[in-house]
């Protein structure tokens, strides 16, 4: 997912390239407004910055008997001094204001475009292929483009344009300013920091490559550390864990190495910036003493040029850190529509929610199915049908294709040969919304998110507590609910660490419950239970859900003791 700095040759890179630019320009066109009233408060505020270490200025003058603008002489030097010092207070709060208006207008974009471009994530993995998620973008991917990428290419929609507006506004005001005051001493200031910008170019291009290095490297470990995580299981059983231990450490070290370099190199700007501000000070500083002394400047005069330069140094500083910014941010933004460009899944963008009036719920005919890098079928020439209400059982040894015929007959798989027709109409003829509220799945290995148990179960339904401890009660999962201090409050932790195998395969059990749909696949959700809890919960879905349709897979034979038909495969 790496592109380059410069112009890319591939026409993938720069189709990304341009649909970052677009995805960019989009959210500047459709907030304009708040963008404008941002541009006006960066305004002001440079401007307020420049016209106070002005008045400093005058005020020494004041004090010193030098004169000043006509526009601050009173009657007496009292009221002179009141006008300068009601101004200085005036400008000062201001200033104070303008920057809060800044913060809350232009600058806040970087959060709200970070929403926008986690959504963006979302609304386009939802439609990938399988094979797509499996290959190309993991969940290490997919960890990263969320946090890292996200995180690092939001600033150019906010708080990065605030740096650019600020540095065109504050150095053209305070080089004004400075050339109003003395033209000769403002040229020979601005010679020794026009240095500046050859050595930042060449460091933020250096800064860049390492940056992308680091963030490719972030990818693999969290690509490493999802693998290690969800094999936990099986490390214990291979007492493999210390290999998987050590392999994880030197992903990390290799990261850590490879972050620190991008780092060090971001560190090199404030030598490199404050040794052009020490120079540029030392030189006004000497060469103003005569100016100062043959009275071609006043000594208000000169302490604003010394305040001036400073304010002048800081549109520099800042050039260097949006020149960095810009290309970090934009690498980012490459890499995100490297996920917003890629093709989709076209079966999961078909519309359709009308069910036809029939008691077959599942009809297949002459199925036969292969893997896309396989030779011989894994499912050949199978023909069934599945009426209203009815139980199937699937049995078979490992490899036999079980899984793969749960995800074809759920609508998940659509590549297969022979007809597979759902409440009398293919999988083609319905969305894939419409059909994830008709078809529920619980999975061999259970996946929990990281909140709470009653959140778990409900994700974006609307459930009380009491719907909550009935679909509980149905997977026989209640009891132990009970005896967690915190109950449905009970956080699971990542992959739900906090429960054991049993129970969470329950808790996924009951979270699909909780859909309320009219066919249910149960893939081997019950391995882990014993048999006792098994049995019970066989029980209470065969007593609760009568007019439901099941289709269990299992190894074990009592677990398929209430299906009306048992399909056996072979390997």
């Amino acid at each position: 997912m790496s592109v380059s700095v410069s112009m890319p040759e591939n026409p993938e890179v720069h189709d990304h390239l341009k649909e970052a630019r677009r995805h960019w320009l989009k959210f500047l066109k459709s907030n304009w407004v708040i963008y404008s009233w941002g541009v006006f408060f960066v305004l002001s505020t440079a401007m307020l910055q420049v016209l106070v270490t002005r008045l400093l200025g005058w005020v020494l003058d004041f004090f010193t008997k030098d004169p000043l603008p006509k526009f601050f002489y009173g009657a007496s030097e009292y009221d002179t001094f009141l006008r300068l010092f009601v101004f200085l207070v005036i400008a000062r709060c201001v200033l104070f204001f303008s920057r809060v208006g800044w913060r809350i207008t232009m600058a806040r974009q970087t959060h709200v475009a970070s929403s926008e471009l986690k959504v963006n994530i979302w609304d386009n993995v939802r439609f990938f292929k399988s094979v797509d998620l499996v290959r190309h973008f993991t969940k290490g991917i997919l960890m990263n483009a969320n946090t890292s990428d996200v995180a690092r290419g939001r600033f150019i929609y906010g708080f990065t344009l605030v740096a650019i507006f600020d540095m065109l506004f504050l150095g053209l005001f305070t080089l004004g300013t400075m050339i109003s005051i003395h033209a000769p001493l403002t040229l020979i200031s601005l010679c020794v920091l026009m240095i500046l910008p050859f050595f930042v170019k060449k460091l933020s291009h250096l800064e860049m490559t390492r940056y992308r290095t680091a963030q490719e490297t972030l990818g693999d470990f969290n690509d490493l550390t999802s693998q290690v995580v969800s094999t936990i299981r099986l490390q214990r059983i291979t007492q493999t864990g210390e290999f998987w231990s050590k392999k994880m450490m030197a992903s990390a070290e290799s990261y850590r190495q490879k972050r620190l370099e991008a780092v060090f190199t971001s560190l090199r700007y404030i030598p490199t910036m404050g040794g052009g501000y020490v120079l540029s000070y030392a030189v006004l500083f000497f060469v103003g003493i005569p100016y100062v002394l043959k009275g071609d400047i006043s000594v208000g005069d000169f302490v604003a040029m010394q305040g001036l330069i400073f304010l002048l140094q800081d549109p520099l500083a800042e050039l260097g850190f949006i020149i960095s910014e810009w290309k970090k941010s934009f690498t980012s933004l490459e890499r995100l529509s490297e996920i917003y460009l890629h093709e989709q899944d076209p079966h999961l963008g078909l519309e359709g929610d009308e069910l036809l009036d029939t008691q077959t719920v599942l009809d297949v005919e002459s199925l036969s199915f292969k893997y896309f890098d396989g030779e011989e079928n894994v499912i050949e020439d199978l023909s069934f049908n599945i009426s209203a209400g009815k139980r199937l059982g699937i049995t078979g040894p490992i490899g036999s294709g079980k899984s793969t015929l749960v995800r074809i007959l759920s609508g998940i798989e659509r590549q297969f040969e022979g007809d597979v027709s759902f409440m009398g109409r293919p999988f083609n003829d319905y969305s894939h919304e419409f059909l994830r509220t008709l078809i529920g799945y619980v999975p061999q290995k259970p996946f929990l998110f990281a909140d709470t148990i009653r959140e778990n179960i409900r994700l974006d339904r609307d459930l009380d507590d009491e719907q909550v401890w009935h679909f509980l009660e149905m997977s026989c999962l209640a009891d132990d609910v009970r005896q967690f201090p915190e109950g449905l409050g009970t956080p699971l932790g990542e992959w739900g660490i906090n429960l054991s195998g049993g129970q969470k395969q329950r808790l996924t059990l009951a979270r699909a419950l909780a859909r309320e749909c009219q066919l249910y696949f149960f893939d081997d959700c019950l391995s882990a239970v014993d048999t006792v809890t098994e049995e019970r919960i066989l029980k209470n879905l065969n007593q609760q859900l009568k007019s439901e349709t099941l289709v269990w897979v299992a190894h074990r034979p009592s677990t398929l003791k209430y299906c009306h038909q048992i399909l056996e495969l072979e390997s």
